[in-house]
Parts: C-alpha cells; sequence; structure tokens
C-alpha cells in the first residue's frame, strides 16, 4: 500500500463564486471545521452516516459551539446509513438547541429508500458537497488502509442559497406526518437547476429519469473527453454502451475504479464491466494506497463533484447530489488532479485482465454485478415506487 499521497486543494473562480476543491483528509476535515466554526447566522446540515468517534466529537462541539454564539443549527441524518448511532449520540446536540431529524426512518419497507447526500450550508453564502460522511475513517489517512480517499468541495457564492432552499423543503418532508414519496421528488426536481454555469443535480427514485441522471447520460454521449474518478463503478449496460462510443467517435475516456473496498462485491461488480470498456480502448486503473470513495466526473468542459456513486442505486434509487460545473478552466484543473492520481494506481490492461479472468474470476465478476446492479436495484425500486 505504501505511503498515502498528499493532493494540494485546488482553488478557483467560477462565475462569480469561489470555489475550493479540498483532497487529502486533513484538508478536508479543517475545511468542514472552519466552515462550522465560521457561520454567523444558520448551519444546514444533511450526512448519509454521522458516527461517535474522535471526528465525530469534533464536529458535535464544533456545532454545540455555535448554538452558543446563536447561530440556528440544522441537522438531518439518513435512517438507515446512521441506524447504528442512536439518538442518544446526539442528545448533547438536542440539549445545546439543536435540530435533529433523521431521514426516512425504518417503516415497513421504505428502509431500503436511502438519503445518501452530504451536505453543508453556512449562512446561506457558503456550501460543502462530496462523499465524506462523519467519521474517522474518511477523514484521517490511515497507512494501514482502513480510510477512505474522498473529495470535499467548498462553494462561496449564490449557490448556496439555492442549496439551502432545497435542504429547507427536506427539513419540512422530514418534519411532515405524512411524508411522501411523490412529495420528495417534486422537491428534488424543483431545486435541480435547469441552466448555469454551476448547477444543483438531484437523484431520486423517479419513475423517469431524475435530473441528475438525464444530465450525465447527456454528457457522456456528447463528450469527447472523460475521466472518471469512482468509487463503486456498476452502470446499466445502456451506460456502459455509451461510455464504450466515446473512442468510436475519436473520444478518449480514462477510468480509476477501487482496488478495494469494504465490500469487495463492488470492486468485482466493477471488474465485469472492465471487459467492454478495454475492448473499446478505455483506459482503466486501479487506485492503491486507500479505499476509494471519489465520485468524480470530468465531462470535456463539465466537472462533477458530490455524492453519486456510478452505479444502479445511486443513479436511479438512492437520494443523491451532485455539482455540475461547466468552466473550462477548473474542469482542466481538475483533469491534472486526475493526472496526478495515476502514479499511485495499477494499470489494468486488456492483456493483464484477459490473464486473471479464469471461469472463477468471471463467476464471482458476474454474480457481483447481479447482485450490485440488478437485484438490489430492482427489489428497492419495485418496493419503493409501490409506496409512493
Amino acid at each position: 500500500m505504501g505511503k498515502i499521497p498528499h493532493f494540494k486543494h485546488i482553488d478557483a473562480d467560477v462565475d462569480g463564486h469561489k470555489l475550493r476543491l479540498a483532497i487529502s483528509g486533513h484538508d478536508r476535515l479543517a475545511l468542514l471545521l472552519d466552515t462550522i466554526n465560521g457561520a454567523k447566522t444558520t448551519l444546514r446540515l444533511f450526512f448519509y452516516i454521522f458516527g461517535n468517534d474522535w471526528v465525530a466529537v469534533q464536529v458535535r462541539l464544533a456545532l454545540i459551539a455555535a448554538r452558543e454564539r446563536g447561530v440556528k443549527v440544522w441537522l438531518i441524518v439518513d435512517g438507515f446509513g446512521s441506524a447504528n448511532w442512536p439518538d442518544e449520540v446526539f442528545k448533547s446536540l438536542v440539549d445545546a438547541g439543536v435540530y435533529f431529524a433523521r431521514f426516512n426512518p425504518r417503516w415497513g419497507r421504505r428502509y431500503l429508500l436511502r438519503n445518501h447526500q452530504k451536505i453543508v450550508v453556512a449562512d446561506e453564502v457558503r456550501a460543502l458537497v462530496g462523499g465524506s460522511n462523519v467519521l474517522d475513517q474518511y477523514f484521517l489517512d490511515d497507512p494501514g488502509g482502513s480510510s477512505w480517499h474522498d473529495l470535499l468541495l467548498r462553494v462561496d457564492g449564490p449557490a448556496a442559497a439555492r442549496l439551502a432552499r432545497y435542504f429547507d423543503g427536506l427539513r419540512r418532508w422530514t418534519a411532515a406526518e405524512r411524508p411522501t414519496l411523490r412529495m420528495l421528488l417534486h422537491i428534488m426536481s424543483r431545486r435541480s437547476d435547469k441552466a448555469g454555469a454551476l448547477r444543483w443535480l438531484f437523484n431520486g427514485p423517479f419513475s423517469r429519469l431524475s435530473p441528475l441522471t438525464r444530465s450525465l447520460r447527456q454528457d457522456v454521449a456528447t463528450a469527447k473527453r472523460l475521466d472518471m474518478i469512482q468509487a463503486y463503478f456498476a452502470p446499466n449496460w445502456g451506460m456502459l454502451r455509451r461510455l464504450a462510443n466515446i473512442e468510436r467517435r475519436g473520444g478518449e475516456m480514462r477510468l480509476i475504479s477501487a482496488s478495494r473496498s469494504d465490500n469487495f462485491a463492488t470492486v468485482s461488480a466493477a471488474r465485469h464491466c472492465y471487459r467492454r470498456l478495454l475492448r473499446n480502448h478505455v483506459t482503466i486503473y486501479e487506485y492503491q494506497p486507500q479505499m476509494l470513495h471519489v465520485k468524480l466526473i470530468v465531462a470535456d468542459n463539465a466537472v462533477y463533484i458530490g455524492s453519486a456513486n456510478f452505479d444502479m442505486r445511486s443513479l436511479y434509487i438512492n437520494g443523491e447530489i451532485m455539482l455540475r460545473i461547466e468552466d473550462n478552466a477548473f474542469a482542466k484543473r481538475v483533469t491534472g488532479l486526475v493526472d496526478a492520481h495515476v502514479p499511485y494506481c495499477d494499470e489494468i490492461s486488456r492483456a493483464e485482465h484477459q490473464a486473471h479472468s479464469t471461469w472463477v474470476a468471471r463467476l464471482r465478476w458476474l454474480l457481483a454485478y447481479f447482485v450490485v446492479s440488478t437485484v438490489d436495484f430492482t427489489v428497492t425500486r419495485t418496493i419503493s415506487l409501490r409506496r409512493r
């Protein structure tokens, strides 16, 4: 595994917004705590997982300190992702006056619908989005291999206020006596931006394509250059066909995927997809130093950063958020970040993949892909849409 690399943050100005993309764990934690500590009037936070270890305690203490200086604080966690941490863990926050709620707690079979978003909005002028949950392993880089490599993006500017309006709708939905899926999807659709250099795009179990998935399909279908760093890569065959077609129209694609994970089925599912991509001259790497939790796409001059993986659950079921940033200079900087990852990866050539494709390996990859992309997707989507 070796030494964990330190990737320098990226600063940029885009369409009246100041951006900072933090990559290394220490920088991401500093960005999160600085945002909380700098809030003057309001803090809105949503996390899929909010635990009870050292990082979680630091965040809780910062939120309590915010309340003590008069900041209004709203915290929502996902009922499924944070199920291991009972309400008692959050009692100190509630006692300090923090609004606390769980999104979609486990009633009936609806627990299969998860809100995977990670959102912080401070004073309606600063926002954070990315993939990091509030646990040590997402921020404390561990050379032993138990930490996650991730991204956190800070956005200063008008887009933060638009994200605050989405959060407010989500909070009202969570507090409603009888929240329906139809109401939730209306919020996600209404608050997804239709145009602009910075566009918030949301996903959920829509009966048709979500705003996020529709935008991704359009960009993938026309991209001449596509770079992806993806923690979980298991798209459907239609999306795989679109990726494979990039080379046929004279374009290029690189994919950096995970070499290991806390759920090895996701790694196997990704490897099931490699053959078709390699056949169409896609360059594939597997990241080695840490478990990979990055969700990053660069399609020509459009950059996607947020919570959504490139798999069936994230693109068709989960509550997800991505910020689409259309800016040529920023896209070039982020493409450089992808370049900087390559030395820490093993390239998966077509010959190497064939050499490892024993019938046992192919069967394992196929079964993993079937479970990850078909069984879980079909069961969850059917149950969710039946109970709108």
